[in-house]
């Protein structure tokens, strides 16, 4: 394409956008949200208190009233938005699930004001559609970069974003957006033959921020090892979208010693995001973006340290609300005060990860894959994986080898991964050429057929 066509004139009004201060760019919402966050974040937990009951009121209210889905819900269990006189009321509200919102959208949605349509692809990759409100966007983005200023994060210079949202070619597998100063490179072409040229485009634009997802991370380290480790890399790695394992922060740490590391649970429909604590690495949920829940099979909150299924009501969208909304992810439940940083509100001490991600044993034990240590040294050799379940109690554990392997180190393989999975589970390990990944980039540990629930209603 020549100098004067379509895309230089974009590339040269993105630079000159670029001149405009970030936070302007953003508009007047996140600015009123970046400086709130910033003040209330230390709140005494009264106060965060009194303010949240404040939001659930108006947010219950408003779905009872504006919505054919949520009144009948209500009717049904026989509570009204009258009901909620303190926090503790809301557990007399019915749970809703995606189930329910997919099979009457319009029923679940305000028809009134500005809306647009958005969709995830879900835990089993069947589309969820809801809508959301244009501002929507500029909030999620105040809230993101308000964790990510724990961590060290500075709009001033240049991020490379390594996750599925650019595509690319073989040949131009990576852009360059001067307007948000960001580097797109494509996470569907970084393979061993492109891993430095990716190492080296991030040098040529000094970006000292990869954004990523965990698995994409955690290759390009691995690709990098192969090349021998670079004493060059980022000052601040963020890994979203996914969950982040302790053998995949491992790698990454020892290919790029110098880096801090910041990760964040959150979901396309924004009722729960929980940024680490810069301090601990314990995941604390945002007391100001939803009402937080870990609870039961009947919707009951557990107790500390206990395991249990996210359930969140966003206090901000409100196009299609979600008000006790079953997220179908697990946690172990934390306190309600980080000793660490002394902020209130609910800390997750770990995400067990999507229900997707468990398997199942023969004897219904469900083994989340924070429990499969990778980082054993008897899984070098293997360059992806992936365990695939269509039976309770049998999987199959696909590995892109990085080089024909011995019969010995396959049975140290199969032995490692069976002290993980227990006798009560037959695996069959099958070494592939490749393993695709999915349509958004992402690479999947795991390829659950099972329709699994690991709390049932």
């Amino acid at each position: 394409m020549s100098a004067t066509g379509p895309s230089a004139w974009r590339q040269a009004l993105r630079y000159a956008g670029g001149i405009i201060p970030p936070a302007w760019r953003d508009g007047p919402v996140y600015r009123t949200w970046s400086r709130f966050l910033l003040e209330a974040q230390y709140w005494p937990a009264e106060r965060i208190q009194g303010w949240q009951l404040e939001q659930l009121r108006r947010i219950v209210r408003l779905a009872y009233e504006g919505t054919e889905g949520y009144r009948v819900l209500y009717d049904r269990a026989g509570v009204h938005p009258d009901d909620l006189r303190a926090i503790d009321d809301l557990a007399r509200f019915p749970l809703v699930t995606k189930q329910d919102i997919q099979q009457d959208l319009e029923a679940f949605s305000l028809k009134s004001g500005r809306r647009r349509y958005a969709s995830t692809g879900g835990s089993t990759g069947v589309p969820f559609g809801f809508y959301k409100r244009p501002s929507d966007g500029k909030l999620e983005w105040a809230f993101m970069h308000a964790g990510w200023r724990r961590a060290g994060w500075r709009r001033n210079g240049v991020s490379a974003i390594l996750r599925g949202g650019f595509i690319g070619s073989a040949e131009h597998w990576w852009e360059y957006n001067p307007y948000r100063r960001e580097l797109y490179l494509s996470s569907y072409y970084l393979t061993r033959d492109t891993a430095r040229a990716y190492l080296d485009k991030m040098r040529q634009y000094d970006a000292r921020i990869l954004q990523a997802y965990p698995s994409s991370c955690h290759m390009l380290a691995d690709l990098l090892l192969e090349h021998g480790a670079s004493s060059w890399g980022p000052e601040l790695i963020l890994l979203g979208s996914e969950n982040v394992y302790d053998w995949q922060l491992r790698k990454a740490e020892s290919v790029f010693p110098t880096a801090r590391f910041f990760a964040w649970y959150g979901q396309s429909e924004q009722v729960i995001l929980a940024p680490w604590c810069e301090q601990t690495r314990i995941c604390h949920a945002w007391p100001f973006y939803g009402w937080t829940e870990v609870v039961d099979a009947v919707g009951r909150e557990i107790r500390e340290g206990e395991t249990g299924e996210l359930v969140g009501t966003s206090f901000h969208v409100t196009a299609t609300p979600f008000v006790r909304y079953r997220t179908s992810d697990v946690a172990v439940k934390g306190a309600e005060r980080c000793e660490a940083c002394g902020r209130h509100g609910r800390l997750l001490s770990r995400i067990e990860g999507r229900a997707h991600e468990l398997l199942v044993t023969a004897s219904g034990r469900h083994i989340s894959m924070t429990a499969i240590n990778m980082h054993d040294r008897i899984f070098e050799p293997v360059r992806q994986f992936l365990f695939c379940q269509e039976v309770p109690g049998q999987a199959e554990f696909r590995y892109v080898p990085k080089r024909p392997l011995t019969s010995e180190e396959v049975d140290r393989m199969r032995h490692g991964l069976m002290n993980k999975l227990g006798g009560d589970m037959i695996l069959v390990l099958q070494p592939v050429a490749e393993i695709p990944r999915s349509a958004s980039g992402k690479m999947r540990f795991l390829d659950q057929r099972l329709p699994v629930r690991y709390l049932s209603s």
